[in-house]
């Protein structure tokens, strides 16, 4: 019998992960309802005996635009009445993206079978995030799918805006950090152990800098082709951890705590958090069962941890007032803005304008951000440029005080 790996909560709202037997999703489904457990995500557990190396990696890549214009199509099709089925159908026969036609004919397949098309999207978690997948659940149980597939490719569009502004400010820095790493490959593989030759036959006394510049540089000119694979495969490792759970998780939280570049992580999730509560108290979702939902999309310690009080707060009878009290994700001006909306009985509304308002302010964030990491990496490589240069010319003017004695 099939083994289903699934997160959920159950009804005293904590949280469960854990396995369970059916002879299809379904019946999982069922299983698992029937005990009062609200979903997030459940998907079939393969065991691959540890090598769970995402191969996924290696397909045709599914980029945000394609996702983005799936959901505006899929939306103007519902909304005139199409069948989801059908229009998936449609859709399918205008996609040229190969793995995205094959995710589509899997989704139309399933939904005809009789699953939900959230409990389909759940089996792509390769291609939808769990934020799309919670978001599309709770359209279908609360009757706006079509205004979650709007904003969903509202959501994908800014995630578009956001990817091409990092890329165009990243562009000149990484260029100087690739050419800055030729110079200094060069120099220490070929120059310095010249430099190395001239200061053994010289027989003077060198300083620790220079002792560690040479041995450095001795390895590298015989191990630089092991070094080469290794930063390779570093390089490698760490592109697959930050496609994980784990390494989202880990990176956003660093990122929250790297001075330069925190406010963008910050205002990110005031986005995502805010956006998600208006438009699902617009759709009339029980306030804490949106909050559930929230919460499980957000695999990041500090904003995760901020939607928990939220909800721990609305079970004690208390307001966000005092749920967001010093919290480190929401600024000043968005929890006078919620305050004002709890008063004003205007949540919807309100969360709305702060999504908004922040979604530019993450815009300022990020020209500010790269605005200062460039001349940062200029210095550190101008430092590590210096610490080379002083580390070989100052053997050259000893050497240079001996001789013109």
């Amino acid at each position: 019998m099939p083994l289903y790996q699934y997160n959920a909560k159950d009804p005293s709202g904590n949280q469960i992960k854990d396995k369970i037997e059916a002879d299809n999703e379904n019946i999982a489904v069922e299983k698992l309802t029937g005990r009062g457990f609200f979903i997030t995500s459940i998907e079939e557990f393969k065991d691959n005996n540890g090598l769970n190396i995402d191969l996924n990696l290696f397909k045709q890549r599914v980029s945000a635009e394609i996702i983005s214009t799936f959901f505006v199509q899929l939306s103007i099709m519902i909304k005139s009445g199409i069948s989801l089925v059908d229009a998936l159908k449609s859709l399918e026969n205008s996609e040229t993206n190969k793995r995205f036609l094959e995710c589509i004919d899997d989704l139309r397949n399933r939904i005809y079978n009789g699953s939900s098309f959230s409990e389909a999207l759940s089996h792509h978690y390769d291609i939808f995030d769990r934020f799309t997948v919670s978001m599309i659940r709770i359209g279908e149980t609360g009757g706006v799918l079509e205004q979650v597939l709007v904003r969903l490719a509202a959501t994908n569009k800014r995630k578009i805006a956001i990817k091409r502004q990092l890329i165009g400010a990243f562009t000149y820095p990484s260029i100087l950090m690739f050419v800055a790493f030729i110079v200094l490959f060069v120099l220490m593989t070929f120059a310095v152990p010249r430099f190395a030759d001239l200061f053994a036959k010289g027989g003077i006394e060198l300083p620790w800098a220079t002792k560690a510049l040479i041995q450095t540089s001795d390895y590298l000119a015989h191990n630089y082709v092991k070094v080469l694979i290794g930063i390779a495969i570093s390089v490698f490792i760490l592109i697959y951890y930050a496609f994980t759970d784990q390494g989202q998780s880990a990176f956003g939280e660093l990122s929250l705590s790297i001075p330069v570049i925190k406010e963008v992580t910050k205002r990110f999730y005031v986005v995502q958090i805010a956006e998600s509560m208006g438009l699902l108290l617009q759709a009339g979702v029980p306030l804490r069962e949106l909050l559930i939902a929230i919460e499980n999309t957000i695999v990041v310690p500090t904003p995760k941890n901020t939607v928990r009080k939220m909800i721990e707060h609305i079970d004690q009878g208390s307001t966000f007032k005092k749920a967001l009290e010093n919290d480190p994700i929401f600024p000043p001006m968005a929890q006078k803005l919620i305050e004002t909306g709890e008063a004003t009985g205007s949540m919807d509304s309100m969360f709305n304008e702060i999504a908004s308002y922040y979604d530019e302010q993450l815009s300022v964030a990020i020209k500010s951000a790269m605005t200062l990491i460039e001349p940062i990496l200029i210095v550190v490589m101008a430092l590590l440029v210096g610490f080379i240069m002083l580390a070989v010319f100052i053997p050259l003017f000893k050497m240079s005080f001996i001789r013109a004695n």
